[in-house]
């Protein structure tokens, strides 16, 4: 009888996948997502980042025009349409390896860090504009140059003379020098900035003169924050801003917060958000102060490649944007109580008196096949979300026009006092020119009917207890179970609160976590809001916490105003 075969080899296979969440750019650490394919640890295949990072952590600027947006760094240019994009964690990630290559930079992954090297270029010359020019300023370069917003500050990694430092304090900009390069105080979210190559420049958009004598930089941002002089007085009258830190199990969680009194007559809370067009994004000073508001924090969520937002803003009874997938959302008259619970908008189209068309979301970026909605609430024009679109404008009751792809594309006004019907998907149009239109719309929770409405998800806490459902909310499992820094309004019997939340020794919380640190303060209703990268808060036009240590650019927000400010349209 024959010897038996021998036992095959166990195969082994190499993962060429790896991914973390610590990053090191420049010799700075920073805390991001990031996947690696490839199964060398110096040279990728692909290297996805995500866009935030790559826009706040290394100076990539998104850029618009009539033939659509760009992504650009150092003279190479991609249209962001043709890009390729993945979800990693909460954030949209692009394979960033073409432009690194481009530019020499080096990386290699130890772990769960990826390190991001470029090596520090010399300023060559400063040269400042003139006349209407005067606010740019532009350094030439002796190579390329990373850029970074770290909080309220503009990182620029590059090698200067006592020289060359004491021009810019001459011109009014505050300046920290390190192994990190440049400092810029302040001018995280004030500066715009363009890399260009051939030769090598850095341009500063925005320049303006400062006092450093007022600076209070010896202080913590929350610190500063609460010795601006405008919040003395809302201090003195009931606002509550403090930081604290609660253990959860073994996991410290650090909590900004601030508070104030229901129905407080010195401070109203409202969404934050862009009134005359909901396309775009911005940082969250830019929305806060047309509005006058002491303190902020970043709303609800938005899509972050096309800036358009995800969810509920209902500001003065005008719908901004529509509520999605039955979210949470929190709704009130002046200052609270806040109404807390989950909302869907029910719309109905009408055509000549018979039939009945559901229609799916209201002024959303949130796109699915049927029939939806957009008012001159979304913006003076509506382009195409999709690539199989018609549509028809209704005025006065009745069809006014209809419009093919090809014209969606190109864009098509909105009108004042009518509504633009939008069908996607290859479902048809239901009505014609000249046919008689009605729309209704009701409110599954009665919190939709309030003038104020801000939404998000999931519901963290209602009457003290623990509701979370994020199923029933439309939220993936991945992003139910992850850890992350967390944006959350809340309230208890006597306060509203605004509060973001990270970890406190580098471990951020899960949903879960959130809502066990915020019922140890004794909070009873709770909603969180958009977190993540997007999580900020805001005092006293100083940045006091970010999620990522980004400042990042978000679509809406919400904040606590003095009654009676004149609120500037943003």
């Amino acid at each position: 009888m024959p010897p038996p075969p021998p036992v095959p080899i166990a195969e082994v296979r190499l993962t060429d996948q790896f991914s973390g969440d610590r990053l090191t750019i420049g010799g700075i650490n920073s805390s991001s997502s990031w996947l690696w394919q490839g199964q060398g640890a110096t040279n990728p295949k692909r290297l996805w980042l995500p866009l935030d990072l790559l826009i706040g952590q290394m100076g990539f600027q998104r850029q618009s025009d009539e033939g659509g947006e760009r992504l650009e760094w150092y003279g190479v240019q991609l249209p962001l349409s043709g890009l390729q994009q993945r979800t990693i964690g909460d954030e949209v990630a692009l394979d960033a390896l073409p432009w690194l290559n481009a530019l020499g930079v080096q990386v290699n992954r130890s772990k769960n860090t990826l390190e991001v090297e470029l090596p520090q270029p010399h300023l060559k010359t400063l040269r400042q504009g003139k006349g209407s020019s005067a606010n740019r300023l532009v350094m030439d370069l002796s190579g390329p140059a990373l850029v970074q917003r770290q909080g309220d500050d503009l990182l620029l990694q590059i090698k200067i003379t006592p020289l060359q430092e004491s021009h810019l304090r001459r011109i009014g900009l505050q300046t920290r020098r390190g192994q990190g390069g440049l400092k810029l105080l302040g001018q995280s979210s004030k500066l715009s900035t363009l890399t260009l190559k051939e030769p090598w420049r850095v341009v500063l958009d925005g320049i303006t003169p400062t006092n450093p004598s007022t600076s209070r930089r010896q202080y913590q941002a929350f610190q500063r924050a609460l010795l601006a002089p405008e919040m003395q007085g809302p201090i003195k009258k009931g606002l509550v801003l403090d930081q604290r830190v609660v253990q959860v199990g073994v996991k410290p969680i650090r909590l900004y917060r601030a508070g104030v009194q229901h129905n407080s007559s010195a401070l109203l809370l409202r969404p934050l958000a862009p009134s005359h067009a909901q396309p775009g994004l911005r940082y969250l000073n830019q929305l806060a102060q047309p509005a006058k508001a002491l303190v902020a924090v970043n709303g609800g969520f938005f899509n972050r490649v096309r800036q358009l937002p995800l969810g509920a803003v209902r500001l003065n009874n005008e719908w901004l944007s529509g509520p999605i997938l039955n979210r949470g959302a929190i709704g009130w008259d002046r200052n609270g109580p806040l109404m807390f619970g989950r909302l869907q908008l029910i719309q109905e189209m009408t055509v000549v008196g018979q039939r009945r068309w559901p229609l799916g979301m209201l002024n959303s970026g949130y796109v699915q096949r049927g029939l939806s909605r957009y008012t001159r609430a979304w913006g003076p024009t509506y382009r195409a979300l999709s690539g199989e679109e018609q549509a028809l404008t209704l005025m006065e009751g009745r069809v006014d026009a209809v419009y093919d792809q090809a014209a969606l594309v190109r864009g098509v006004p909105l009108p004042l006092g009518g509504d633009l019907i939008v069908a996607r998907g290859g479902t048809a149009l239901p009505a014609r020119v000249g046919d008689a239109v009605t729309i209704n719309t009701r409110n599954s929770n009665p919190l939709g009917e309030r003038p104020q409405v801000l939404g998000g998800g999931p519901l963290l806490l209602e009457k003290g207890k623990v509701v979370l459902n994020g199923r029933q909310e439309g939220f993936s499992p991945g992003f139910l179970t992850g850890s992350a820094p967390r944006t959350v309004v809340a309230q208890d019997k006597e306060r509203l609160w605004l509060l973001a939340v990270k970890g406190a020794n580098g471990s951020d919380p899960t949903l879960l976590e959130t809502s066990l640190a915020l019922s140890q303060l004794g909070i009873t209703e709770a909603l969180n809001l958009d977190g993540g990268g997007s999580t900020t808060m805001l005092i006293a036009n100083t940045t006091v916490m970010t999620g990522r240590g980004i400042t990042p650019r978000v679509q809406n927000g919400l904040g606590f105003v003095r009654a009676g400010s004149k609120v500037l349209a943003n």
